[in-house]
């Protein structure tokens, strides 16, 4: 009988990153001859877009269906960026009402998964208390891996980002500046899923980093693509921002089938968004890395720092100049922190044929 194990995250949204993590452990269960279930906030998009199984939660409110629903698995993968409260104090509840909502009968394990800042006494317990069920931890990241052995999980193997298995389609990069911007996040009491109204700079903002913008390119002798990770909130500012730039600057609203080959048609890549990285990281392009969140920084330190860091506070002002010159110095770093994320998902494939092996 064929092994049916479920996937938790944010699945189900407009976000390509998270489409990316899904992508990849469908790939990685089904190579172990598991059949992959994903949870989803929109069962009805992730079945079009991935063609497998959905279990629907959108909220707590539907954790007594997700358990009748997980009885019916083997096993639970977790991945991406779940354990943080950076942009919502709900983000710790929901997703750990996933692992709390799983039978005992149904093992989970974190694969790849990512730990950000998590706010209070009360969600740090939520989290460390939900996190001990499980009985295989696999962060992305060494500073991931630190947080949670801050809290009393001492048991934690740093392994990557699942998206890191996929294999790009060979791209020449043309002479272009691939530039992912996002708008702020903003931490409220909502939601995640009721924040998807977009919330653009003032028109003052937006002009100073359209020049930037400009004076960065302009000195690396290229053109300015704008690639959008997630199209209900990327795309309008890079529209925005396209309609200020000196020179004419491409805006694409890529597809998670070529969202990645997007990525990779550039020389550099300027980005805000997470997978926007690991995608430059694919190709072994060279990238400026906005520090909007902890994990933006600890992926640019890897392999002693492949990428240039810069606080979105300073992309008004000459340094993005400076820093995409400062990564295309240093390019050759990119394949070596590539090679060394594929490598630790070694550890990854441990926790996924441990997990599938244990649901047999």
């Amino acid at each position: 009988m064929t092994r049916r194990i479920a996937i938790a995250g944010w699945f189900g949204s407009d976000n390509l990153g998270d489409e990316l993590i899904l992508q990849s452990l469908i790939r990685s269960i089904k190579a172990r001859g598991a059949e992959p279930v994903a949870i989803s906030i929109d069962p009805t998009g992730t079945s079009r877009d991935h063609g497998i199984a959905t279990i629907i939660h959108r909220n707590p409110s539907q954790s007594m269906a997700l358990r009748r629903a997980l009885e019916q698995c083997d096993g639970m993968a977790i991945a991406g960026g779940l354990i943080q409260s950076e942009t919502s104090p709900w983000n710790i509840p929901f997703h750990t009402s996933r692992l709390r909502s799983a039978p005992h009968r149904c093992p989970a394990a974190a694969v790849g998964m990512g730990v950000g800042h998590v706010h209070g006494r009360l969600g740090r317990s939520l989290a460390r208390h939900s996190l001990r069920r499980l009985a295989r931890i696999v962060v992305r990241d060494s500073d991931s891996a630190r947080r949670l052995r801050s809290w009393g999980l001492h048991d934690v193997a740093v392994g990557t980002d699942p998206v890191m298995t996929l294999e790009p389609e060979l791209v020449e990069p043309a002479d272009t500046m691939c530039v992912i911007l996002r708008p702020a996040n903003q931490r409220g009491l909502r939601t995640a899923a009721a924040k998807a109204e977009r919330s653009t700079p003032s028109p003052a903002v937006l002009d100073g980093i359209a020049r930037a913008i400009d004076d960065a390119a302009d000195a690396a002798g290229l053109a300015v693509r704008f690639v959008a990770f997630q199209a209900g909130r990327d795309g309008p500012l890079h529209t925005e921002l396209a309609d200020r730039t000196g020179a004419p600057a491409e805006v694409v609203a890529p597809t998670l089938g070529n969202v990645i080959a997007e990525v990779g048609r550039s020389r550099v890549v300027v980005t805000m968004r997470y997978h926007g990285a690991v995608a430059a990281l694919l190709h072994g392009r060279p990238a400026v890395l906005l520090a909007n969140s902890p994990k933006m920084a600890a992926l640019a330190g890897e392999a002693g720092g492949w990428a240039r860091l810069l606080d979105p506070s300073r992309l008004e002002g000459p340094e993005l100049a400076a820093a995409v010159s400062g990564a295309l110095d240093a390019r050759n770093r990119a394949t070596d922190a590539r090679d060394d994320l594929r490598a630790r998902l070694a550890v990854n494939d441990g926790a996924l044929d441990e997990l599938v092996g244990h649901a047999g």
